[in-house]
């Protein structure tokens, strides 16, 4: 008579049906998206009362390490006590050109800019719009600078998923960005 019960392979299907019960679909988590490489960052202000855009443009084309990035113009030279509306584009140019900023926008309740000048009274930048929560992106905003100096200012493009709140500040999130455009205010 033939053996119906055979032990090995209990333990065998045993095994692989806990294995299987205890993966768990993770499709109802959010998922946190790899960040893309930032290499290219364009900030254009263009003067409220009118006049000609000031553009000024950091290209890393292949990222951290490699050959250094370039600043063009190396200065940007802005009016004294004027107000500047100013836009932000964000490439990624390591393979082909791809604009990130619509991407940026259009998740911009995890991601937000931050602008610190130097000295802290070269310039004010205020920040124009706003997240799906009403919180600032920073993709557009107003620069109004001050008296003729030189200094440098500092944008810090933050991915905050799950972090950005109203008192989100350049500490919060992962860093996706960091660049410094020198400044001359005359």
């Amino acid at each position: 008579m033939k053996k119906l019960f055979r032990p090995h392979l209990t333990f065998i299907l045993m095994g692989a049906l806990m294995a299987f019960s205890a993966c768990d679909d993770h499709g109802h988590e959010p998922h946190d998206h790899e960040g893309e490489l930032i290499t290219t960052m364009t900030l254009t202000m263009t003067p409220q009362n009118g006049g000609t855009p000031i553009t000024t443009t950091f290209r890393d084309v292949d990222g951290d390490g490699g050959q250094a990035p370039v600043m063009t113009p190396s200065q940007v030279v802005l009016s004294a006590n004027t107000l500047y509306n100013t836009n932000i584009t964000v490439l990624d140019e390591s393979h082909d050109s791809k604009d990130l900023t619509n991407e940026i926008r259009e998740e911009g309740h995890e991601h937000e800019l931050f602008f610190l000048p130097s000295p802290a009274d070269l310039l004010t930048v205020t920040k124009t719009d706003l997240d799906k929560n009403n919180r600032p992106i920073g993709l557009q905003s107003t620069i109004q600078t001050g008296a003729a100096k030189t200094g440098t200012l500092r944008v810090v493009l933050k991915h905050q998923p799950g972090l950005k709140t109203a008192t989100s500040n350049v500490n919060t999130g992962e860093t996706d960005a960091d660049v410094t455009y020198n400044i001359q205010v005359k």
